[in-house]
């Protein structure tokens, strides 16, 4: 773990809103001595994640970033929905479907987990 930067944790409602709240989250979250290279790409990445959670998720949705005391980030958007992300192909004027597309192409790496609750955690790595 990173001897600058601890963990910070987001909760946020299921609201339009909750996007904006969180790219402010991880602007004031994210360690500036690892990570502030990667924060445009980390900003916008987060605020497609909280998107499709207020969307197709539910509540709790929280943001966890951590830096690992890398050149680089973790961020994890969890929901309360077990029902996993799919890609989608979006018409070229859509204003949606494409977040998933941007996460493969900016992250270094981004996966899945489901709880075993109830719920999954959507997760990137930026380095």
């Amino acid at each position: 773990m990173c001897a600058t930067t601890a963990r910070a944790v987001c909760e946020l409602p299921v609201e339009q809103s909750s996007p904006a709240v969180a790219r402010k989250f991880l602007q004031r979250a994210t360690c500036a001595e690892h990570a502030g290279h990667v924060v445009d790409d980390a900003v916008l990445l987060v605020s497609e994640l909280v998107t499709n959670s207020v969307v197709h998720g539910g509540p709790p949705i929280v943001v966890a970033v951590d830096c690992d005391g890398t050149e680089g980030l973790q961020v994890r958007v969890r929901d309360g929905s077990r029902v996993l992300p799919s890609p989608r192909e979006a018409e070229p004027l859509s204003e949606s479907g494409r977040g998933l597309t941007l996460l493969e192409m900016l992250s270094d790496d981004w996966g899945v987990e489901v709880e075993p609750d109830d719920g999954k955690q959507v997760w990137f790595v930026l380095r």
